[in-house]
């Protein structure tokens, strides 16, 4: 096996770790946001002196929102991938293909540079939720988190296409 080969296969293998955390990510969050919305419904409903949990749904919409991003760019389930696979020519697929995991490469890492910035803003300030106290920089970590695994995935759908292997979403339709 060649050293790009190994390479590539490491870089596969670190993915589809990514995306099993990623799935776990995104599955804690949508509970947390049923749990903290239904209990800031019974509180609200029976006038209980307790504080409002909304704020856990409000957060837990961060990481479901940047780390699902980035699983619709390991699965492919976005407008340009849909795009492309209304063409029938496999050249231009291919190309295609291309084009979309280079223009995500660059989206991913020009807002993980921003995401990053203000994390760490938000990490400093110390600033926290005004209802149960969360600190900021919990949800604004998703942000480059989120980001930096859609250079990842779209790093390896770039490697994909360069050597003729089909995507994520063509391998298990």
């Amino acid at each position: 096996m060649s050293a790009s080969a190994r390479a590539s296969s490491w870089i596969f293998s670190v993915e589809r770790q990514a995306f099993r955390a990623e799935k776990w990510i995104c599955i804690v969050s949508l509970v947390a946001m049923l749990v903290g919305i239904a209990f800031s419904v019974a509180v609200r409903y029976f006038n209980l002196h307790l504080p409002d949990t909304g704020e856990i749904a409000i957060f837990a919409m961060a990481p479901l929102t940047f780390v699902g991003a980035a699983m619709c760019t390991y699965t492919g389930t976005h407008i340009a991938v849909d795009i492309i696979q209304q063409v029938e020519s496999q050249w231009v697929r291919r190309i295609g293909r291309v084009i979309t995991a280079l223009a995500m490469t660059v989206f991913g890492a020009v807002y993980f540079w921003t995401a990053l910035e203000f994390f760490q803003t938000a990490l400093s300030s110390g600033e926290r939720g005004l209802d149960l106290g969360t600190p900021i920089a919990i949800p604004t970590f998703f942000f480059p988190l989120g980001m930096a695994l859609v250079v990842l995935h779209s790093v390896a759908e770039l490697i994909r296409a360069a050597t003729h292997e089909p995507s994520v979403g063509e391998e298990h339709p």
